[in-house]
């Protein structure tokens, strides 16, 4: 029934192909086979357990409310058909980070990132890179000498080149961009992170890492764009200017950064569309090209979340997925806008069905949301049908 109800639904990607491209992040579990899901689901297990037990508090995070994980759902899932029919550019939610492949020196686990560049491929579809330099999911071993110890910044720095030159030689004719360095912004003073900020790039490297991993990566992809991915630019002022002074300073070096990637994940209410107008054609000022990386509206406003205190979960009625129908619309009119400009050229969800989300207990456990375009059964949302119209 799912497969002939995709035959005659629209496609996302066509009702935009005169502006950009519109793409989603592709969970990895819709290409394992069953077996490989049960066998995920106990190292995930083992994943949040150590997380838990190393667990720091930060301004963020003050306290560890991130969900257990659960088994994961059988069979083929409707997010399968969705990926291959509704988008023209695919991006892997987690397979992609360092986390996942770099285990050791000379031990790299590609599996999972050669399935979705193989899916990309059959599908017709672009494929970007997410992520090469992160403080979060990057191997703890990276950081360490043969004592456990902090590892000197000649042998990290090696390391580090050697990853992305690993990773460019075998995906290089199949990206189209890469976020080259991930959420490097602090949210406490808005310059970069910072060793007592959870980056242990900096802490080792220095400040001089981010130009040092995009002048590897201009070597390593030279057919893709270069991007420097961060959240809430759209929402607070201060990071906002904090990120432009970093990329003014990286453009006057000469670092070859060509892209800012806005994640926007926004939620029913905020940011008003003037802000995230303000965001794209501030980065564009710096003749900046701009994509939307991470996309997706939640309908919790958690107006009091700075304070602790989150919203009780929603009922998912019909008029409230009409107010997140308008405000998709609203603001994927301002997309059309800015790539009108010049300056927009991508737009990715973060997800694509509403049981697959990251946002199902985060920030709250045990409270679900609804903050993509289709539902839980991969049927069309009010969202997904304004946006085609």
């Amino acid at each position: 029934m799912q497969t002939k109800h995709n035959k005659i639904m629209k496609r996302l990607f066509e009702s935009y192909k005169d502006y950009f491209r519109v793409g989603a992040a592709i969970s990895g579990i819709i290409l394992m086979s069953e077996e490989e899901k049960v066998e995920h689901f106990e190292k995930m297990k083992i994943r949040y357990a150590d997380f838990k037990k190393n667990f720091k508090p930060t301004p963020e995070f003050p306290e560890f409310k991130f969900p257990e994980p659960k088994p994961l759902p059988t069979g083929r899932l409707p997010d399968y058909e969705l990926a291959a029919n509704q988008f023209n550019l695919v991006v892997a939610e987690n397979e992609c980070k360092m986390g996942s492949i770099y285990n050791g020196e000379n031990d790299f686990d590609f599996k999972m990132a050669d399935r979705l560049r193989d899916f990309a491929r059959t599908n017709g579809q672009d494929m970007r890179w997410h992520t090469l330099v992160w403080h979060n999911q990057s191997p703890k071993w990276i950081f360490e000498d043969e004592k456990g110890e902090k590892v000197s910044k000649e042998v990290l720095e090696e390391r580090l080149k050697k990853y992305i030159f690993t990773v460019g030689e075998r995906y290089r004719d199949d990206i189209c961009s890469v976020d080259v360095v991930n959420e490097c912004i602090s949210d406490k003073n808005f310059i970069l992170r910072d060793g007592a900020d959870r980056s242990q790039w900096f802490d080792i490297l220095g400040p001089d890492y981010i130009d040092k991993a995009f002048f590897w990566a201009k070597e390593a992809f030279p057919k893709s764009s270069l991007v420097i991915n961060d959240y809430n630019l759209e929402i607070v002022p201060g990071k906002r200017q904090g990120m432009y002074n970093l990329l003014k300073g990286l453009l006057e070096r000469g670092v070859p950064v060509d892209t800012v990637g806005l994640q926007m994940h926004i939620n029913i209410e905020n940011p008003p569309v003037s802000e995230i107008e303000k965001t794209i054609e501030l980065y564009g000022s710096l003749g900046l090209n701009v994509i939307v990386t991470e996309m997706e509206i939640s309908v919790y406003p958690d107006k009091e979340q700075n304070n602790g205190k989150f919203d009780p979960r929603r009922e998912y009625t019909p008029e409230l997925f009409e107010q997140q129908a308008e405000r998709y619309y609203q603001i994927f009119e301002c997309f059309k806008k800015e790539a009108k400009a010049g300056i927009l050229k991508d737009v990715v969800l973060w997800g694509i069905t509403d049981r697959m989300s990251w946002k199902n207990g985060f920030p709250v456990p045990d409270r679900t949301d609804v903050p993509l375009l289709f539902d839980g059964e991969g049927k069309p949302k009010a969202a997904f049908d304004r946006l085609t119209k």
